[in-house]
């Protein structure tokens, strides 16, 4: 299947590496900084910025009355920072002032670039094993896990019933159902001007950052 996509606005930072929608606008995970930024769906303009305790900051996800970030290992194209650590990390902040309310081991330390909050708890691209794999929000228990036929699995975004997750390096978004890990849908981003780093969806359109151009994209209408 093939959606065109629009570019929206450029990012505030330089390598947007996560985004989730919400009502009161778009979070948008700083690389660099580990910042978590809330901007405005229309203009791109800055709502709220939070420095939060996330150090290679790589997907972000809103829900449980929490921000939650990938924090993936040690930079390699910037000194490292007190919040930088050797282990993968999903990061626990206050959506309003940053503040670390948990720091949680990801299971089998696995590398991980998307994190969705749903109602049965929290998806992970658990790329280590090529897997997708739901924790408990709460235990951070794996519930399940479901293996995905491509590499490099990145942002993960949440319709109200099935999962979207986006492979960077194919320039592929797949939706899986969230029960047993089928596929529904296949969107080739081939013809597209950007990678498909962060993923989220709102009002029934995909919205796609590309951490190497700064842009922040946006599905077309579409019947």
């Amino acid at each position: 299947v093939t959606r065109r996509f629009e570019r929206a606005f450029a990012a505030p930072v330089p390598h947007p590496n996560g985004l989730q929608a919400t009502e009161d606008g778009l979070w948008i995970a700083d690389q660099d900084a580990g910042r978590a930024l809330l901007v405005d769906l229309e203009t791109g303009e800055v709502i709220r910025s939070l420095c939060t305790s996330a150090g290679k900051a790589s997907g972000i996800g809103y829900g449980h009355g929490a921000l939650w970030m990938c924090s993936n290992g040690m930079p390699s194209t910037r000194p490292p920072t007190p919040d930088d650590t050797e282990r993968t990390r999903i990061v626990k902040t206050d959506p309003m002032t940053g503040a670390p309310l948990a720091q949680i081991r990801v299971p089998e330390d696995s590398d991980v670039h998307g994190v969705q909050w749903t109602p049965d708890g929290l998806w992970l691209t658990t790329l280590d094993q090529q897997s997708l794999t739901l924790v408990d929000a709460e235990s951070f228990v794996p519930r399940r896990s479901f293996r995905v036929p491509m590499q490099r699995a990145h942002g993960l975004a949440w319709d109200g019933q099935s999962l979207w997750c986006a492979f960077t390096t194919d320039r592929i978004v797949l939706q899986f159902d969230a029960t047993d890990g089928s596929g529904l849908e296949w969107i080739d981003l081939s013809e597209e001007p950007f990678e498909p780093h962060g993923l989220t969806m709102w009002e029934k359109r995909l919205w796609i950052c590309d951490a190497t151009t700064g842009d922040v994209h946006r599905e077309l209408s579409h019947a």
